[in-house]
Order: structure tokens, then sequence, then C-alpha cells
């Protein structure tokens, strides 16, 4: 056979553009209406995977000795109830990390389908609270309008805020000098704000400013929509005591201090 036969016979084989289009426009339909039939009916993904999870284990379950299987299964579980207690949930991180992602595309896509009918607002006027002289457990705020657009951003903005400081002369901030702001995140409904080391060192030695430092923080926060709480940061490092202010669980919006709000006014 000539060359120039063999060369024509290769190029006849090849599948045109168009046959590849077609098989390239069928998987992306395939996979948005996947995802599209996974936001309607949530346990679908879930459900295969427990489907799959059950189908391997079961083959490697069946080509395992059933002496070793029972044996290592006493022993595992003898170790496990003695480290372990009986209420504890042992959670499998790789699971986690992907109904995290499978999450987001799902948010991703419902936000683009224009599904979320309520759009956070591009601008926010919030109460930035501060200490008073002469006030006892009693905040003053100035009213700031800040930029959004979403709730990270405006947590952002609001810290920036505290950290500028008031603009009246018988207001003052209570948050440390120096202290700098390195990133915000949002988790669920609460703001994860990570301060750095001078948040910590340049802090005053009292309980009741301690209180003043996080509280100050917390109402101020807790004003923009979605935000019901704050997680704090060191460098990247979760504190869960400042002073005397217990942090090992999100700290909330505390009204004892908003009893008599003055403002700027």
């Amino acid at each position: 056979m000539k060359p120039d036969d063999e060369l024509l016979k290769k190029k006849k084989k090849r599948p045109s553009r168009f046959v590849r289009f077609i098989f390239v426009m069928i998987f992306i339909i395939a996979i948005v209406s996947l995802i599209f039939y996974s936001v309607d009916n949530p346990g679908f993904i879930p459900s295969i995977k427990d489907k799959i999870v059950a189908f391997y284990t079961s083959d490697e379950s069946a080509a395992t000795d059933s002496s070793i299987t029972s044996t290592s299964a006493e022993s595992s579980s003898e170790s496990v109830n003695s480290a372990t207690p009986s209420d504890t949930v042992i959670e499998n991180p790789t699971n986690n990390k992907f109904l995290l992602l499978w999450q987001k595309i799902i948010s991703f896509v419902i936000k683009r389908a224009g599904k979320d009918a309520d759009k956070f607002p591009d601008k926010l006027k919030i109460k930035v609270y501060f200490a008073g002289i002469g006030q006892h457990q009693e905040f003053v705020f100035e009213e700031r309008t800040i930029f959004a657009g979403d709730p990270k951003i405006a947590v952002t903005n609001a810290v920036k805020e505290l950290i500028n400081g008031p603009s009246k002369s018988y207001h003052f901030p209570v948050i440390p000098p120096g202290t700098k702001l390195l990133g915000v995140d949002i988790y669920e409904n609460f703001a994860k704000i990570n301060f750095s080391q001078d948040f910590l060192q340049n802090s005053l030695e009292s309980g009741i400013l301690d209180e003043y430092v996080i509280y100050t923080i917390v109402n101020t926060v807790t004003e923009i929509p979605e935000i019901e709480g704050v997680i704090f940061l060191i460098e990247g490092m979760r504190i869960k005591l400042y002073g005397k202010v217990d942090l090992s669980i999100p700290a909330i919006r505390n009204e004892k201090y908003l009893n008599v709000e003055t403002s700027d006014n």
C-alpha cells in the first residue's frame, strides 16, 4: 500500500469535528442536568456515594479471609471502645471535604441561576461601637456607611472602621494599638476574624476591658445581616480565651452593653 493511501485511511478513521462537538455538548448537558437534579434532590449524590462505598466495601470483605476479618474486627472494636466514648462520632475528613466542595458548587450554581431572591446590599449603614467617657459597661456608637456586596467584604470593612477608631474626642477605641486585620472568612453564620499578634501582646490587663475589646467587635460585626457571632484567630490560630472572656465557642452579641446606646449625634 502506498504511503499516501495509508495517510488517507488514517484520516478517514478520525471522527469529524462535528461529531466531537456533539459528544462535548452531550457531556456538558449531562453534567448540568445532574447538578440541577441534585439541587432539587439533595439526597441524590450522597445516596450514589453510599452505594459506591458499599459496593467496594462488600467486594473487599468478600475477598478477605473470614477468620482474619473477625479477629481484626474484634481487636479494632476493642481499641476504639477503649479510646473513644460511646457517644463520640468519628468523622471522615475526605467525605466532609467532598460534601463541602459539592455544597459550594451547588451554591454557586443556584446564585448563577438567579434563585437567590435577596441580593446582599452593596452598602450598609451600621453602628460601630466604642467606649465612652463616663459610661459604665455601656457602649457608645457612631453610624458608618461601609461597602459590602457580600458578608465577608462587609465584615472586613466593619473591622477596619473599628481599628481606625472613633471620630469624636469623647469616644475612644479599645482595640489594642498596632492590631492589624490579617483576614476574614465566613463559616456558616459566623465571622472568623484573624488578627495580628498585637491583639494579644498589647491588650490591657483588665477583665472589664477584655470584655470591651471582644464585645465592641462582636456587637459591631453582628450589625451585618447573616452574621450571628465571631470566631477569633491570632496569626491563623484560633484563641479560646482572651483575658477572662471565654472564646471556646463563637462569641455572640451581648445586649448588656447596649442598654443605653449613645450615638455621635
